[in-house]
């Protein structure tokens, strides 16, 4: 069969990977020239199957009010006329209840799970390098009463598997020497031994490499215009470098999705919320931290990436303006030195934003839409990585007409 991916990010490259795996002919056009350049290309770093929470939690809207109107908090609300803005977010606000965010929750971790052993398949089989660290994640908080917040929330999960350490400040430090300097301002960690870190765009360029010698046809520098249906079905993507023709299409791109989505009368609630990093080279510095680190009071992630340090975080609800804040990424940065003042060299860090394309569940949406040859792989949000290669499982595993090897309920576009 013929299969067309639209994107060529860490998620629509590891649909194309499996779609090629299963026999099919595929195609994935492209905007940029290289696959992982936008939301892939400088995020976090962490690949959370134990870690991954949704960010509606009955706590969000508390947050909200608290950084309301401050340009260097970790959430910032520009208001727009934009329709789009505010239905997404009235739905966001509405997935914040305790029932709500504990069963988004298990479906997270359902999906994570199931794709961190698709990328450790992966990754042995092709032999991917990507800065790659099995350190696991430290969660920092500032006082007691947060970390046994925090701990009791984790441990009221009935599965063991994903409860953390709950650690004191002492053994903090035995785990992770680099945040002996910045000890004395916190209260201890929830530690998750199991997850990883590592390069998300290496991953991705090198994962496209791969599925690029096995036959998939990458045309970079295509942008996707329009989609031509028929009969209830996708007949063709007509595209800024003509008509492409397939008999499957799989909708991967991204914050992007809606603006194609709508032409052909499908509406879906993803919006793009922007989030920031800062790479700082550490070559000739000893003081940056092996272990991933999420700073609790900040919301900021930081992830040894081989001779850099990347810190990402903030979500800002603001459209397609796609520009870097200097205010925001000096946040970043001098949450980061701060709590690693000998990492790396401050001057010299590169700053970046990119759009995670976000459901108001958190979570992404796959499945068949009411075209029976067109198919969501998109909306992942901030776990684009985290969830990549299950999420390209899934759908080579339904393009190919076998059954998913996980239960999709609470993944697919009828939840909303």
């Amino acid at each position: 069969m013929k299969v067309l991916v639209f994107g060529a990010g860490v998620v629509g490259t590891a649909a194309a990977y499996y779609l090629n795996q299963a026999g099919h002919e595929v195609t994935v056009v492209e905007r940029n020239e290289g696959a992982g350049l936008e939301t892939s290309f400088a995020n976090g770093g962490i690949v959370g199957a134990f870690t991954s929470r949704p960010w509606a939690t009955p706590e969000a809207p508390r947050m909200l009010l608290k950084w309301l109107g401050r340009s260097d908090g970790p959430y910032l609300f520009r208001l727009r006329a934009d329709w789009a803005q505010w239905s997404w977010a009235l739905k966001f606000l509405r997935q914040c209840t305790r029932e709500r965010f504990e069963r988004s929750q298990q479906v997270s971790l359902r999906l994570s799970t199931y794709s961190y052993g698709c990328l450790q398949e992966v990754r042995a089989r092709e032999q991917i390098e990507y800065d790659q660290r099995a350190d696991g994640v430290m969660h920092l908080y500032r006082t007691q009463q947060q970390l046994d917040q925090a701990a009791a929330a984790e441990l009221a999960d009935p599965d063991p598997r994903f409860h953390p350490e709950v650690i004191d400040m002492r053994r903090t430090v035995e785990i992770e020497p680099a945040l002996a300097a910045s000890a004395g301002r916190y209260a201890g960690a929830l530690y998750f031994p199991q997850d990883e870190s590592g390069d998300a765009y290496k991953f991705t360029a090198a994962l496209a490499a791969a599925a690029e010698r096995q036959g998939v046809d990458f045309r970079y520098g295509v942008a996707l215009r329009r989609l031509k249906s028929e009969g209830g079905r996708i007949v063709a993507a007509d595209t800024d470098q003509g008509r492409f023709e397939a008999d499957a299409f799989v909708m991967s791109v991204g914050a992007f999705s809606p603006l194609v989505l709508k032409k052909i009368g499908i509406r879906v609630p993803i919006y793009p919320l922007k989030g920031y990093s800062v790479t700082i080279p550490t070559a000739g510095h000893h003081g940056a931290p092996g272990v991933a680190i999420h700073e609790g009071s900040r919301r900021i992630v930081m992830s040894r990436l081989g001779e850099r340090l990347r810190a990402a975080g903030t979500a800002e609800l603001t459209g397609y303006d796609s520009s870097i804040s200097q205010t925001r990424t000096q946040a970043i940065l001098d949450v980061t030195m701060a709590l690693f003042p000998e990492c790396g060299d401050a001057a010299k860090a590169e700053r970046w934003a990119g759009f995670r394309p976000m459901t108001p569940d958190c979570l992404p949406i796959l499945g068949r839409t009411r075209y029976d040859n067109l198919y969501m792989d998109t909306g992942h949000g901030s776990t684009g990585w985290t969830y990549a290669c299950g999420s390209g499982r899934v759908i080579a595993d339904m393009i190919s007409g076998k059954e998913p090897e996980i239960d999709l309920t609470g993944l697919t576009a009828d939840r909303f």
